[in-house]
């Protein structure tokens, strides 16, 4: 009977709903009650937290608002900033737009001017040694041609190739005369013209103002460099960089002040351009590609150059008796015919000012 009573209640005390237990309070819950008033502290089953939403009379209730001091002025209210027109906006995007471009044009600059400073070294020690050397082989091997020429005077071939050969050895002479005495070569007459026209456009003396003044100094001094380097496409280039150049729009506003942007991009862009294809032009010539060789080749222990001018002249010696052999058989041609003509005489002499270009030799 015992066991069953006991079941009984066993079943019956199941039944009832949990109530959370009841925690004696602690010194800190005590202090609290005493300090706040009647109150009790409930710890969560699933938890184990205490929570003090009957201790605390203030938790769960909206923060108040401070109070206002008299004294104090009420912080000012601003209103909405009014939107832009959209030429506003263009302007400001094409400024951050040349931003960018003119970084990148600084940058461009600043490579090639470390290309042109590393290649001119270069360049003068191969025209001094090398290019030297070239030119007098041209001169010997023209020499040659031109023996031949006279001693098969019924072969068109020969004479043609005398011709040629000649026109080479002047260009060489030529180009080595420019590069070792930092002249450009001679304008032609169209070029001369084309130069007196640019003159003409942008000329300082004919500016309306001193800003109009300075551009047109400016664009005329780079006339001047394309006119000694016979540079036509840059002379070309100089009147449309005028006609098109910021400083020619003149007056105030957002219009006038996008539109001298829009046209500083262009001639931003136009400068790149031009780097890009100098560089390009520099970097795929025979003499960079020359040098890189050079440059590789010292790595592995080579001295290709010094290679090279032992190759030349080498050359010039067997040019140079190949000469003489063939001079002595048109002195015995000669002597069978005593008179020569007024042509050969002019073909034998020497070509003017090359022996004292090549007696650094």
């Amino acid at each position: 009977m015992s066991t069953g009573r006991s079941s009984r209640a066993k079943r019956g005390r199941s039944a009832r709903p949990h109530k959370p237990r009841r925690l004696k309070a602690g010194p800190q819950e005590a202090f609290l009650k005493r300090l706040l008033g009647p109150g009790r502290v409930e710890v969560q089953p699933e938890t184990n937290v205490r929570t003090e939403s009957a201790i605390l009379p203030w938790a769960g209730q909206p923060a108040a608002e401070p109070m206002e001091s008299p004294g104090r002025p009420k912080p000012a209210s601003h209103p909405p900033a009014a939107p832009l027109p959209p030429e506003q906006k263009e302007l400001r995007r094409k400024c951050a737009q040349l931003a960018v471009f003119e970084g990148e044009l600084a940058r461009r600059e600043l490579r090639l001017a470390n290309l042109r400073a590393d290649m001119l070294p270069f360049e003068e020690r191969y025209y001094r040694r090398i290019g030297l050397r070239c030119a007098k082989l041209d001169q010997l091997e023209a020499e040659i041609a031109e023996i031949e020429a006279r001693l098969h005077r019924e072969d068109s071939a020969a004479q043609e190739w005398a011709r040629r050969a000649r026109e080479r050895a002047e260009e060489s002479r030529e180009a080595l005369r420019r590069k070792l005495s930092g002249n450009a070569a001679r304008p032609p007459v169209a070029l001369k013209r084309l130069y007196r026209a640019v003159a003409r456009r942008v000329h300082p003396d004919f500016g309306e103002d001193p800003s109009d003044r300075d551009l047109r100094a400016r664009l005329m001094a780079h006339a001047n460099r394309a006119y000694q380097r016979c540079d036509e496409r840059r002379l070309r280039a100089i009147v449309s960089e005028y006609e098109f150049a910021p400083e020619v729009i003149r007056g105030e506003g957002t219009p006038l002040e996008l539109v001298r942007v829009i046209r500083k991009i262009a001639l931003v862009r136009g400068r790149l351009s031009e780097i890009d294809e100098e560089m390009e032009s520099t970097r795929s010539s025979d003499l960079f590609r020359f040098k890189t060789r050079v440059e590789s080749g010292a790595k592995r222990g080579r001295d290709l150059f010094a290679e090279v001018v032992a190759a030349v002249s080498s050359r010039i010696a067997k040019a140079r008796q190949k000469r003489n052999l063939l001079a002595a058989a048109a002195k015995a041609a000669r002597d069978r015919d005593p008179v020569p003509s007024e042509s050969e005489s002019a073909e034998t002499a020497p070509a003017p000012g090359f022996a004292r270009g090549v007696a650094a030799e």
